[in-house]
């Protein structure tokens, strides 16, 4: 039985396109890896005082990509990411947080590396972001 891994889940979601199963009409549900990877997304997507009542809970990330592109500002928004995650997402173990930035582009790329906390399999979720205006 020693490194047979089982297929427990773990942790679930529902899935945030709300697509619906066209058979049952129930809402598709991510689990376990993406359901982290999805909770992470919407996290680092989410800017300051864009929920009502939690100011705090986000990035800021989107907001980064309408200012000059600096190493402080690759600091600032790892530090950012790092406190949204230990904040507001509990079942995820941050391993790793890399932040690229293209000033002439005005794109910003976060590569996170996590596992969950009750897992030992290692994941990776890299979210691009494109200033349009």
């Amino acid at each position: 039985m020693q490194g047979r891994q089982t297929n427990t889940i773990l942790y679930k979601d529902f899935d945030l396109s709300m697509r619906c199963n066209p058979v049952t009409g129930k809402l598709f549900v991510k689990k376990n890896d993406e359901s982290l990877k999805q909770a992470l997304k919407n996290l680092i997507l989410t800017n300051f005082y864009e929920r009502p009542f939690r100011s705090d809970f986000g990035s800021g990330v989107r907001a980064a990509l309408f200012e000059h592109y600096t190493e402080s500002t690759e600091s600032t928004l790892k530090n950012n990411i790092k406190t949204a995650i230990e904040n507001y997402e509990p079942r995820i173990i941050l391993l790793s947080i890399k932040v690229y930035g293209d000033p002439d582009t005005h794109t910003l790329t976060v590569n996170i590396i996590f596992r969950g906390r009750n897992s030992n399999v290692v994941s990776e979720e890299t979210i691009s972001l494109d200033r349009i205006r």
